[in-house]
């Protein structure tokens, strides 16, 4: 009996050890030394205690006084509750601490992903297995391969082919990471480096899950540069996003691509559909030439519109936002354009909205402007809801109740089209135009009491005003077409063409106005007399020489007729010096009513007809 007690104790007690054997939870084991070998293995927690959480192996080990062990060719791993690998470590010697579950070492070390595609070399570090974290603390140097910066969603952000993502390398001081989190940071003379990309900073995160087995995103700060393809960006905070693969830069940023340049509270590169985007207190300046500015804010004259501009000619555009691709440049609110040579304005624009198509190599090619839109150069101005600027052609078309001036004068009409090649201006529908009485003619006939030209009676400056349904004008001359009339302080015109000229041979101020047909015209002195003509045509001259002005009115028709207070003359052509007052009928001519006296101060015949 007691050999059967004693046996089945044995037995119990070998079955006790066993089960204590199968149920007790590996972390407690002990280092394995076996040879020229070392092994130390680390377990999940329930429910996953049976799956190793981490291991470490040595080709050597010795144990120090302080109970750690120094390892050589030295190899850590992690793994995830599943099975899978997470981190590799490898060093040619580092110390274990089993205690705290703990590696370190000043020496050399590689770490990578199970998979490879991240990996980090650097020199003196320490990994924490309780907490999940790793640093290293000198001449880090990252590998990140393409696939870790793939987009999580499949499908394609663009309609463009699927390019092939470059790698990317970061190089810093020190370097560390939270496995748990994903999240690592890169500290001291921060670089990151990619076939299209380099940028440095004082402190780089980058976000990088175990478990996603990607990039999720990289947020730089402190003096961060970024160089993308050809844009160099400066600011104080960088975040990219493997997601949507976008640069976001803050912290009064600023941009450069070759000779233009700009800033604003945000800017935004999208990698994908090539987009570069400045947000809040956005401004861009670039070289005039690039704009075309010759063109359409240049003050008119002061070079050709084929000749380039000046290198110290330059435009800056300032605005809420705007948005560069490729081929399109489109700035919205408050849109404030400016030209200027050698820190001169030479012209401005504003408006809410306006997209630049550019052609060739980043030279515009049309210019649309939208929203109350004003363009002024010098004193010329236009006003219009939109405007649209063709470079290759030098037109400048305004539409939506456009409107202009130019000095005293001014007009609108339904559209204006500029041609600045030729400095013409065509105004269409419903046209209108007011510039100074004296540019028309003579205000008044006669008398002493009449009025300077373009002043009326109380001194102040007199205006005419031109209605039809189109004009032209030109440098030298005004054509007005279609139902014209003039309303001016002393006359009164109506015809259905009309040309306003100036010829050298009469003078700096000479002016030829010719009316055609169907002429009708009320003139009136300073007496209130007035004097009417019909006919089919009136030209109008005033000649300016030192010591003389001389304003001549010529009527012709069949006839033409010349009509005041009891007179009426009818003849072929009826000629009218308003300097001196005279009329002149050459040949036959049919006179009714009482010869004026020449006290009435409005005309006299000449002497012999």
């Amino acid at each position: 009996m007691n050999r059967h007690i004693q046996f089945t104790s044995g037995a119990a007690l070998a079955m006790l050890a066993l089960g204590l054997a199968i149920n007790a939870r590996p972390a407690h084991a002990q280092p394995v030394v076996g040879g020229q070998g070392f092994k130390f293995a680390d377990y999940h927690e329930a429910p996953h205690d049976t799956q190793m959480k981490a291991l470490i192996e040595g080709a050597q080990a010795q144990q120090q006084a302080d109970k750690r062990w120094l390892v050589t060719k030295a190899k850590y791993q992690t793994f995830s509750p599943t099975g899978e690998g997470e981190l590799v470590v490898e060093a040619p010697e580092c110390l274990f601490d089993p205690t705290h579950r703990s590696i370190s070492s000043a020496g050399p070390l590689q770490v990578q992903t199970a998979n490879g595609r991240f990996a980090i070399k650097g020199e003196g570090f320490v990994r924490q297995q309780t907490n999940a974290t790793l640093l290293v603390s000198n001449r880090v140097h990252t590998t990140i391969h393409p696939d870790l910066l793939k987009p999580a969603a499949a499908t394609p952000l663009t309609n463009r082919p699927a390019e092939v993502a470059p790698g990317m390398d970061i190089f810093s001081d020190q370097f560390e990471y939270e496995q748990t989190s994903g999240k690592g940071v890169y500290q001291g003379n921060v670089r990151v480096t990619g076939t299209n990309l380099n940028s440095t900073a004082g402190r780089l995160t980058v976000l990088l899950p175990m478990a996603e087995h990607r990039l999720q995103s990289l947020t730089a700060e402190e003096r961060v540069v970024v160089d993308y393809e050809k844009i160099h960006a400066t600011g104080e905070w960088a975040f990219y996003s493997a997601d949507t693969d976008l640069i976001q830069m803050k912290g009064q940023p600023t941009w450069r691509i070759e000779q233009r340049q700009g800033s604003g509270d945000e800017l935004i590169f999208d990698r994908t559909n090539r987009i570069f985007r400045a947000m809040g207190h956005a401004r861009l300046q670039m070289p005039a030439a690039g704009l075309g500015a010759a063109g359409f804010l240049s003050p008119p004259g002061s070079r050709s519109v084929n000749s380039p501009a000046p290198a110290n000619e330059v435009v800056e555009i300032q605005c809420d936002n705007y948005e560069l691709r490729t081929d399109v440049a489109v700035f919205r609110d408050q849109v404030n354009v400016s030209d200027r040579l050698d820190g001169q304005l030479q012209g401005q624009m504003a408006c809410g909205l306006m997209t630049l198509t550019l052609a060739g190599t980043n030279e515009l090619g049309k210019m649309v402007a939208e929203r109350a839109v004003v363009i002024a150069r010098e004193d010329r101005r236009f006003t219009a809801a939109k405007a649209e600027y063709t470079a290759t052609n030098h037109l400048l078309e305004l539409i939506g109740s456009p409107a202009w001036q130019a000095g005293s004068r001014e007009g609108r009409g339904d559209s204006i089209r500029v041609n600045l090649a030729r400095e013409e201006m065509l105004v269409e529908g419903n046209a209108f135009m007011r510039l100074p009485a004296a540019e028309v003619g003579q205000a008044a006939l006669a008398g002493s009491a009449a009025p300077t030209p373009g002043q009326t009676s109380g001194g102040a400056p007199a205006f005419a005003e031109i209605y039809s349904q189109q004009y032209l004008l030109t440098p030298a001359t005004g054509l007005f077409h279609g139902g014209v009339r003039i309303e001016h302080p002393q006359m009164k015109w109506t015809c259905e063409e009309l040309t306003m000229l100036s010829p050298p041979e009469l003078g700096k101020d000479g002016r030829m106005l010719i009316a055609e047909p169907s002429v009708v015209f009320d003139l009136q002195n300073a007496q209130g007399q007035t004097l009417r003509g019909t006919g089919q045509k009136a030209v109008f001259t005033r000649r300016l020489t030192a010591t003389l002005t001389n304003d001549l009115m010529e009527l012709t028709g069949t006839p033409a007729v010349l009509a005041a207070t009891n007179i009426v003359i009818r003849n072929k052509t009826i000629a009218l010096d308003l300097s001196s007052h005279k009329l002149t009928t050459p040949g036959r001519y049919n006179f009714r009513g009482p010869l004026p006296a020449s006290a009435t101060n409005l005309f006299r015949p000449p002497n012999g007809s």
